[in-house]
């Protein structure tokens, strides 16, 4: 049955830029079976990240963000970094990505308990902490 309603719905032709006219409809449906109060679309992932950090930095007033060596959150320059040579700094992962645009990220190792302790001391100062549970570099 999916199939099919894929098939028809791709008989209405597929719009690019703005949200489908479809989307407030499929967001609310989402919310009844899910429980949850809010739902975004996004177009790819790297969107998303970026769309949450941005929420994130917003709500909090904060500006710094954890995210954990070997993970990967798309392509957006702000989340590039890895671990700088000082504690708690970064420096870009990429040729062409300037160092500010890293330079509030806090790059950890991921399930070191070293990493829980920074988070903790951190937390007044972190707008986010970004996790791939199942590292998609290590699986």
């Amino acid at each position: 049955f999916v199939l099919t309603e894929i098939q028809q719905q791709m008989q209405h032709g597929i719009g690019l830029g703005m949200q489908s006219n479809i989307a407030a409809e499929t967001a609310a449906l989402i919310c009844e079976m899910t429980g949850v109060e809010r739902v975004a679309f996004s177009n790819t992932g790297t969107e998303a990240i970026m769309a949450a950090v941005r929420i994130a930095r917003s709500r909090t007033k904060r500006q710094k963000i954890v995210i954990f060596a070997g993970s990967y959150h798309g392509t957006f320059d702000g989340i590039l970094a890895r671990a700088g040579e000082e504690a708690g700094t970064a420096e870009p992962l990429s040729l062409g990505t300037p160092s500010g645009m890293v330079e509030d990220v806090i790059v950890l190792t991921y399930g070191a308990e070293e990493s829980l302790e920074i988070i903790a001391e951190q937390a007044d100062n972190l707008a986010a902490v970004l996790v791939e549970p199942v590292q998609s570099r290590k699986p």
